[in-house]
């Protein structure tokens, strides 16, 4: 009689092993929350930029920049002029080139949709989701919308009148865009 030592895993083994493995990455996914951590990354960059957008204007202030007095939300990422620093067309209304290359835009700007502001203009812009400036010549606000929901916190505390929007500037108060 010939005696087979079979060495392996059997068919049921493997199964169960897939099983637990399933699971158990499932339950690392759901921790992690990819998609918050995304939003998350997307809310740095916004306060980055908005710290970085208010430094440039102080500067430029204190340099003898005047404020434009204007509201604008820039339409999209790629509109003429709407991102260039040295142009008084850009959303910001002043020339800053001595302190950025290139205004930023919101990581998530793409659909467009109308915004109503203010002064009673209305503007084409994308999906809320934009950096807005606001200035009544003397005072400046400048805006983003914040997407995670552990950032729900730093939009109330900002020192603005919208629990829903990060402000910072001069005047976190301006109202920026009607109700």
């Amino acid at each position: 009689m010939i005696n087979k030592l079979t060495k392996g895993f059997t068919l049921i083994e493997l199964l169960v092993v897939i099983a637990i493995l399933s699971i158990l990455a499932t339950l690392v996914v759901l921790a992690i929350n990819p998609a918050e951590a995304q939003r998350k990354s997307r809310d740095t960059t916004r306060l980055s930029d908005l710290a970085t957008m208010r430094k440039a204007i102080d500067l430029a202030i204190a340099e003898g920049g005047a404020l434009s007095g204007t509201v604008a939300i820039p339409f999209t990422g790629s509109s003429a002029g709407s991102r260039d620093t040295t142009s008084v067309t850009n959303y910001l209304g002043m020339d800053v080139s001595k302190y950025l290359s290139v205004l930023p835009i919101d990581p998530r700007q793409s659909a467009t949709v109308a915004t109503t502001l203010s002064d009673g203009t209305t503007q084409i812009a994308a999906g809320g989701m934009v950096y807005s400036f606001e200035s009544n010549g003397t005072t400046y606000e400048l805006n983003a919308y914040l997407e995670s929901t552990a950032n729900a916190a730093v939009a109330q505390n900002d020192g603005g009148t919208s629990a829903t929007t990060y402000e910072v500037g001069t005047n976190p108060g301006l109202t920026l865009i009607s109700p």
